[in-house]
């Protein structure tokens, strides 16, 4: 009976100190650490640590090649732009032909609209304009009148005609209302040239 104790002594061990790591593990827990892919290959095909261990350096060498990854991966610099002022795009041109679109001439479809209101109720055209044209229309109508041609007699006129001949005088001298006026010829009665009062 002894004997059959120290054979079944023998089969069971008991626990003892840590052991300490051989050279082999410590070969490839410096390859875990180094090139993870290729120590965990190492690790789980020689069997060198128990189970538990080899998961435990799995885990670490997992959480080891996701922060390499990490680090490693090149992040693209972001920089700041400024807006660009852009142009506009051009606008299309109207066509050369007279296939012009139904809207072109709006604005003067509606002056016309109005213009015929105006005048059913006693007006005219002056009436659809703003002070600032008439204002201008009167400087246009003034220039004109005092650049119209007159005549007079070259010698001691006293007035200006609308035509050279007026009743049985000849007046032989072009000149202007303004050069008329300027003159302080007075407008003939007879013939009515243009005359500008203020």
């Amino acid at each position: 009976m002894k004997t059959r104790n120290k054979t079944s002594a023998q089969a069971i061990r008991r626990p003892t100190k840590a052991r300490a790591i051989s050279a082999r593990g410590l070969g490839v827990i410096i390859l875990l650490i180094l090139l993870p892919p290729a120590g965990l290959l190492v690790l789980w095909r020689m069997g060198v640590f128990r189970a538990r261990g080899r998961m435990l350096l799995t885990a670490l060498a997992t959480v080891e090649m996701t922060l390499l990854v990490v680090l490693l991966t090149p992040r693209p610099a972001l920089t700041s732009q400024l807006p660009l002022p852009v142009a506009p795009a051009a606008v299309t041109q109207a066509p050369e032909t007279d296939n012009l679109s139904a809207l072109y001439n709006i604005e003067e479809l509606l002056y016309q609209q109005q213009l015929e209101q105006v005048k059913a109720q006693g007006g005219d055209e002056k009436d659809l304009m703003t002070e600032e044209q008439k204002l201008q229309s009167q400087e246009i109508e003034r220039e004109e009148i005092l650049n119209t041609v007159v005549y007079a007699v070259f010698n001691h006129a006293q007035r200006y005609h609308a035509q050279r001949v007026c009743g049985t005088q000849s007046n032989n001298r072009e000149l202007t209302v303004r050069q008329a006026m300027l003159e302080a010829l007075s407008p003939c009665p007879d013939c009515n040239p243009p005359v500008w009062t203020e």
